[in-house]
Parts: C-alpha cells; sequence; structure tokens
C-alpha cells in the first residue's frame, strides 16, 4: 500500500469513527502524515479531544514543514495550534513537551513553546 493510499483509508476511516477513543489513534497517525490538508483539524480536534496519548505526535509534528502548510503559508498558524494544543492536554508530558520547544533554535517554535507555557493548562470551556 502506498502512503497516499494509507493517508486515504485513514480518512476514511476518521469520517465514519465518531467515538472518540477510536478517533484518537487515527487522528495521532494522519497528524504525522504526508498527503493531505488537514493538519490544522488534526491538531485542533486532538487539543479539543485532550487524551495525553497524543503529545509525542504533536511534538513531532510542530517541527515538520508539511508540504501543504508551507505551500499555502499556514505552517505558522499550525504550529501555534501545536503548542495550544499541548497546553489544552493540560499533561506533565505536554508541559514537558512545551518546555522543550520553548528552548528551539527557531525563534517561532521558541515562541510557541513559551505562548502555549503561558496557558498551561488551559481548560476546556463550553458556552
Amino acid at each position: 500500500m502506498t502512503n497516499a493510499e494509507r493517508v486515504t483509508q485513514l480518512m476514511n476511516e476518521l469520517k465514519t469513527t465518531r467515538e472518540n477513543e477510536r478517533r484518537v489513534p487515527l487522528l495521532i497517525e494522519l497528524l504525522l502524515e504526508e498527503g493531505h490538508d488537514r493538519h490544522e483539524d488534526l491538531v485542533f480536534e486532538l487539543g479539543l479531544i485532550g487524551d495525553p496519548r497524543a503529545v509525542p505526535s504533536i511534538s513531532k509534528a510542530i517541527k515538520i514543514h508539511f508540504s501543504e502548510l508551507v505551500k499555502w503559508n499556514n505552517l505558522h498558524e499550525f504550529q501555534r495550534k501545536c503548542a495550544y494544543a499541548l497546553a489544552r492536554i493540560g499533561s506533565n508530558t505536554s508541559r514537558d513537551a512545551l518546555e522543550e520547544i520553548a528552548t528551539s533554535d527557531q525563534p517561532f517554535l521558541r515562541e510557541c513553546g513559551l505562548e502555549g507555557l503561558e496557558h498551561w493548562p488551559m481548560p476546556y470551556q463550553r458556552r
């Protein structure tokens, strides 16, 4: 199976899966894949769900220059959403990840890490 076929399969599974418990592994896997333009949506949803299993993937994804995000000039917005997702998860592991990001050599990543730490832990508030 090619990467494009795998991404299509995961996207189709995600469309039909409603329970967060079953969505999280799909979201985590898709977050690190090229070949789609949903990275911002995926990390936003992972932040809303708040599952600590997502921390390693979000920590990795924030450092990847996904071609679609670069092409559409959305990389920085995505990186900021990753930091906020980590703040929203609110676990000790997510705080550690933000602290690591806050020491990045890349100024924008460092800024995102610090901003995420300012908001950690960020509780979900329903309106």
